[in-house]
């Protein structure tokens, strides 16, 4: 009699666990050299916006207008530089400065 109640309750057990429904696997991670979908959104003090996204080595800059540009990673003592030669942002934490040519870098902070 017990091994006929052990036995059912196994068989009860393992019924109930298969009808549960399982969830879906989460999506694959981006390829690496991907720019991640959304990036992060910087405000700039003199009204410039911009989102970047940030690969191995190297920054993608969306302006506005949608202007992509690419920036390369650089050697930085501390924080974060990236530039194309013509344009430059440089970062740590969440305040960055961003500059193109020769105008005043701007001051910028994340959203």
């Amino acid at each position: 009699m017990i091994r006929i109640l052990a036995a059912s309750t196994a068989v009860i057990t393992l019924s109930a666990c298969a009808t549960m429904p399982s969830a879906p696997p989460p999506p694959p991670p981006p390829p690496l050299g991907a720019p991640s979908a959304d990036g992060i959104p910087y405000t700039c003090a003199d009204g410039t916006t911009f989102v970047i996204s940030f690969m191995p080595d190297a920054a993608l800059v969306t302006l506005v207008d949608g202007t992509q540009i690419q920036l390369k990673q650089q050697p930085a003592a501390s924080g974060m530089w990236y530039s194309s030669g013509r344009h430059e942002f440089r970062g740590k934490g969440s305040d960055a400065t961003w500059a193109v040519g020769r105008m005043v870098p701007t001051q910028c902070k994340t959203e």
